[in-house]
């Protein structure tokens, strides 16, 4: 592990520096610019969004990084896929052009491995928020701690006179508190913000509740959304707007692609989210089963756990799943070099941990059209339940949509999970065109519904 550290921090000084380079090559994009950074385990790339909204409506020259998509006023940046903070040349190149559109400020998402990897370079932030740290990406990090330092960075990051916003209630605080006080100078502000500071919370099924006396009624899903909407709430109170006008630069905010998505509404709903660890994905079952599940149906949830990403991660998205979805079904997210079987093997484990029942894996496309009955849809429903698609391409994920869908009936939530806005899937080392919404709607037109 020392000699593992060792190499990255030589690679970290080499991106620092081309960085450095690239900024003089592109005119130093980043002068005179206020830079906001937000990172996180869950939530970042929706609390930089609301960020990017709020100073946007309310007349703000302002751009946006993103996992999703990079803008800057009505011009969209094209970043890549799977990439979340951009390399130092691209982002340099980005800010660059942001800067023809005039902007002034910039919301940028800031992964662990951008900033332990230099990605950012020499960029200074004016303000940094964390939305939470939970166990992700430790196939990188190998610890928690180590995950919790790398987002620290951030910190290390932020001017003298800077802010850093802080999530009370989560377990981090504690931490990267304790880290401000024993790396930065005391000339930096702590801003926290928790679920104590608001009141009269509803998210049926809607966000609503009362901040210092003001009503924000954003209609997006999720109650841990809360969370993601106070935090930029501070960051706007830091830039000295009122509480009034960030409630009403929010009120027209339809959330993010891929981020608890409706798709269809009846006689079942399909939502699209971006769940790809425990954490998010508990989080975002509870929530379905709680404020959305009505009479008696059920949860199908779809996912899969990426290759050559956090191996133990596999069984305990199984374990939640078990727990909170009534049908479990498994297939490809990003399998890469590994085997998908081998990866679906590991969730169906957590799964059974937590009492499903495995019913069927499919080895193909054929074998899963030459199979489905009703008789097996029966059986899908008759309890906690698994469904594996083991196939080594795009099929698997289709498939397993379809018969989500195949088998719902009303009342019934189907949701797919971990790929969100995302445009590919990944086998072997080639990515293939795919979207979850282009499947869900391809499924939906083929089953008539």
């Amino acid at each position: 592990m020392v000699m593992v550290y060792s190499i990255r921090t030589l690679k970290r000084i080499y991106r620092i520096l081309i960085s450095a380079i690239a900024s003089v090559c592109y005119g130093f994009p980043m002068r005179n610019l206020k830079v906001i950074g937000v990172t996180g385990t869950s939530g970042k790339t929706t609390t930089t969004t609301l960020i990017y909204e709020m100073l946007k409506n309310l007349g703000f020259k302002v751009g946006i990084i993103s996992t999703v998509e990079a803008r800057a006023g009505n011009t969209v940046i094209d970043t890549g896929l799977h990439v979340t903070t951009p390399d130092p040349i691209e982002l340099q190149r980005i800010v660059a052009k942001m800067r023809k559109e005039k902007i002034e400020y910039l919301v940028c998402e800031c992964s662990s491995h951008s900033l332990d990897q230099g990605r950012l370079g020499l960029t200074k932030f004016d303000i940094a928020v964390f939305t939470n740290i939970k166990r992700d990406h430790l196939d990188y990090h190998f610890t928690w701690e180590n995950y919790a330092r790398a987002k620290a960075r951030l910190i290390l990051k932020t001017k003298e006179n800077g802010s850093v916003v802080l999530n009370g209630d989560d377990e981090s605080f504690n931490f990267l508190a304790k880290y401000i006080r024993d790396h930065v100078k005391n000339t930096i502000k702590i801003v926290s913000y928790s679920k104590n500071e608001v009141e009269s919370i509803q998210v049926k099924p809607f966000v609503n509740f009362i901040y210092k006396g003001v009503c924000f009624n954003v209609p997006i899903l999720g109650d841990y959304n809360v969370y993601n909407i106070l935090a930029a709430c501070k960051v706007g109170e830091i830039l000295g707007i009122d509480i009034q006008s960030i409630s009403n630069s929010l009120l027209n905010f339809t959330g993010v692609l891929g981020r608890m998505q409706i798709m269809k509404k009846d006689p079942f709903i399909v939502i699209v989210d971006f769940a790809h660890n425990a954490d998010s994905l508990e989080k975002s079952l509870n929530y379905v089963r709680n404020n959305l599940l009505v009479g008696n149906g059920k949860i199908i949830n779809v996912f899969g756990s990426a290759g050559l990403r956090d191996v133990e991660k596999r069984y305990t998205m199984g374990e939640v799943s078990g727990k909170l979805a009534d049908i479990t079904i498994v297939t490809a997210e990003d399998p890469r070099t590994e085997s998908l079987y081998a990866i679906n093997t590991a969730i169906i484990s957590g799964a059974e941990k937590s009492g499903a029942k495995l019913i069927k894996r499919f080895a193909n496309s054929l074998e899963f059209n030459k199979e489905y009955n009703d008789n097996l849809k029966t059986l899908a429903r008759s309890s906690k339940t698994i469904f594996s698609f083991d196939e080594e391409n795009v099929n698997s994920r289709y498939d397993a949509i379809k018969f989500a869908i195949l088998i719902a009936e009303k009342n019934d939530i189907v949701i797919t999970q971990g790929k969100g806005h995302e445009k590919s899937l990944c086998f072997g080392t080639v990515e293939y065109p795919f979207t979850d919404q282009d499947a869900v709607n391809k499924a939906l037109l083929q089953t008539g519904n």
